[in-house]
């Protein structure tokens, strides 16, 4: 396994889903799918400040637990089955867990009994904008359902993930690599196809792409993309196993 750099930043199954099945290097049947970007409006990529996934082990209950906010705090306030919701991204694996991950728009961190425990306004349909707070951590049980908070202003979202560059552009949209972190600065020629890729640093709306060489075990600047577009649109999305467009 590469051993990322320290401060690097560097995917539902409903009938309204395309499938990607990728050629992974460890279980064959494993798939990771995508809500087709025709399905989710710009509205419910704007302003996103963190990814939550939410993980499935084997023999966990599919539902999602959720909470009400109050005025000391969050309460618990049931659960909504995983069919009834609808991620940007969905990893399938049918030998081992499965994770959702959706866009989040507000998060807390608060105090309990000397804990420090973070929850973030979820958007759980990416078409409906239906949301939800989730609590971050899960049950002391190996079937619990387990879930994450990470930030996409300090790129957390993405360590140890790989990156799509394609799957939130819209068809008419192009995915522009410059040389500097500014919108009037030269284009990049860079295959996505060839290289492994990862973040580093984010500087405004723009991430600093990185690439891995094997044979000097170091790191090269690529280039900068756009995080998100002038609109605060969301471009980029944390991946198990990039496509890269394929």
């Amino acid at each position: 396994m590469v051993t990322h750099p320290p401060h690097r930043a560097g995917v539902f199954a409903t009938s309204a889903l395309v499938l990607t099945l990728l050629a992974l290097p460890t279980r064959a049947s494993a798939q990771e799918v995508f809500t087709p970007r025709e399905d989710i409006p710009d509205a419910h990529l704007r302003g996103v400040t963190h990814v939550v996934c939410v993980t499935f082990p084997e023999g966990a209950v599919p539902e999602v637990p959720v909470y009400e906010r109050r005025a000391l705090g969050f309460e618990p306030a049931g659960s909504v089955p995983r069919a009834r919701t609808v991620p940007v991204s969905r990893w399938v694996d049918p030998g081992g867990s499965q994770e959702d991950c959706f866009p989040a728009f507000e998060h807390e961190r608060l105090n309990h009994h000397g804990v420090s425990v973070r929850y973030a306004h979820v958007m759980l349909d990416v078409r409906s904008g239906r949301k939800a707070w989730l609590g971050e951590g899960g049950a002391d049980s190996p079937t619990a359902t387990w879930i994450t908070i990470e930030s996409l202003r300090t790129l957390e979202a993405f360590e140890d993930r790989g990156i799509e560059f394609r799957r939130l552009l819209r068809e008419d949209s192009l995915l522009i690599v410059r040389e500097e972190p500014r919108h009037d600065a030269s284009p990049v020629e860079l295959n996505f196809h060839d290289g492994d890729f990862s973040l580093g640093r984010r500087i405004g709306d723009y991430a600093e792409v990185l690439d891995f060489n094997s044979y000097t075990e170091k790191y090269y600047r690529r280039g900068w993309v756009r995080l998100v577009d002038a609109r605060g649109t969301l471009l980029l999305w944390p991946a198990n196993y990039p496509s890269h467009g394929c």
